[in-house]
């Protein structure tokens, strides 16, 4: 990745291993960073930041990217560096996107979905930051329903009324 990404990586990356110059380039995370940032957007978006969501946040990255624990520790340490500085989502969003494919950009939002539930509650704040990166995703609103739909009853959650 690159440009924004590349800042990004360079700064978080380099706060995080302060005096440690060749960690920095050992640690080939970006793609991780990049997914759990905005899991942790939505994770933030309700005020109430729970530790069921910090599980589900590293679960998901341990599930999707192999992570030893100590890469663990720096993604989730760039993570949380990354939603301090409140980074430009449009901008994010909009690079991240790049290259994926369609099924890769539902596959996130399908685990942006499961870190909002994973509390059984679909917060009004959480519920419009994902619609939000779903239109940056440029999926159209039956994917971001379905998505919904599919990962409400995942979780045992009502889905009448959507």
């Amino acid at each position: 990745m690159s440009g924004f990404l590349d800042k990004f990586r360079k700064k978080i990356i380099t706060s995080v291993f302060s005096g440690e110059p060749q960690a920095i380039q050992d640690v080939k995370v970006d793609d991780k960073i990049a997914l759990g940032v905005l899991l942790w957007i939505v994770a933030q978006a309700d005020k109430k930041f729970l530790p069921e969501e910090k599980g589900a946040i590293k679960n998901i990255l341990r599930k999707h990217n192999q992570l030893s624990d100590q890469d663990l520790a720096v993604v989730l340490e760039s993570i949380k560096t990354a939603a301090e500085e409140r980074i430009d989502l449009y901008s994010f969003t909009h690079e991240v996107s790049q290259g994926l494919s369609r099924d890769m950009k539902i596959g996130i939002l399908e685990n942006i979905f499961r870190v909002a539930c994973v509390d059984n509650d679909l917060d009004h704040e959480e519920h419009e930051i994902i619609r939000k990166i779903s239109g940056l995703f440029r999926l159209d609103h039956k994917e971001f329903i379905d998505t919904k739909i599919k990962i409400k009853k995942e979780f045992g959650l009502d889905t009448a009324g959507l």
